[in-house]
């Protein structure tokens, strides 16, 4: 795993990489990097807030792998109510669909990245500027990910076009500023990258973000690893943003 990223502009410790039971390399060509982006969680702070908010990011190998996975689970026997839906979502979904979808995404030609908000540390000043607060996560997040996959060439980010209510300019402008920012140690800082909004009735890919942020939240959420340990074994960088020195 990478080290932390070196600055934390949203609150007092920096992000750390998470502890994971392995290392991973990606056996995929990584000439173009696809990134699928959608999140689980919220960015308020009253009481009723969930105290973690996580951005998944799914980057996949094959497209058409990820199509299957939600084909096959339609073409199987569903109950009324799932039938009826115009998208698969973890929220929505009963634990046997989660761990159907999940394990499909777990086979398919795809790598997981992620970062996890523990909302108590940010700075309080920053805390009615849900801007702010999700261009730094996402904008560090993509940048580990263009050191880690790309080797020079073209990066294509989709994103659900509803984007948490971020407007979607600032949004661009920062990702683009952040990753340059970030990889220009490496030779990264001209990598054409390419955001474009998507509709996640209609973009498989993105309901596959949904999925594993939504089990990665509820993970958190509850010390329960019934679905996030489906895609364990797939997850190639995790940050916990700011959790602070570990042991």
């Amino acid at each position: 795993m990478p080290g932390p990223p070196g600055s934390a502009h949203a609150a007092g410790t920096p992000a750390q990489s998470v502890k994971t039971p392995h290392k991973y390399t990606s056996p995929y060509n990584t000439s173009r990097v696809k990134i699928y982006i959608d999140e689980s969680g919220d960015l308020g702070f009253t009481d009723r807030s969930s105290p973690y908010f996580v951005i998944a990011a799914l980057i996949v190998h094959d497209p058409l792998t990820i199509r299957r996975c939600f084909a096959k689970v339609r073409r199987n026997k569903l109950k009324k109510k799932y039938r009826e839906l115009p998208e698969f979502k973890f929220n929505n979904s009963g634990p046997e669909i989660r761990k159907r979808i999940l394990a499909c995404i777990a086979s398919a030609d795809v790598d997981i990245a992620y970062c996890v908000l523990r909302k108590e540390q940010v700075y309080p000043h920053l805390r009615s500027n849900h801007q702010i607060v999700y261009n730094y996560l996402t904008g560090s997040l993509i940048s580990h990910i263009a050191r880690r996959f790309n080797d020079g060439g073209r990066v294509e980010i989709t994103v659900d076009k509803s984007l948490n209510g971020i407007q979607r300019e600032a949004f661009d402008q920062y990702l683009v500023y952040k990753t340059f920012e970030k990889n220009q140690a490496n030779d990264l800082a001209t990598i054409p990258i390419e955001i474009e909004p998507a509709d996640s009735k209609n973009e498989p890919c993105i309901q596959a973000a949904d999925f594993i942020a939504g089990a990665l939240h509820y993970y958190y959420r509850t010390d329960d690893d019934t679905f996030s340990g489906i895609i364990d074994e797939k997850v190639a960088l995790a940050y916990d943003y700011f959790k602070g020195p570990q042991k």
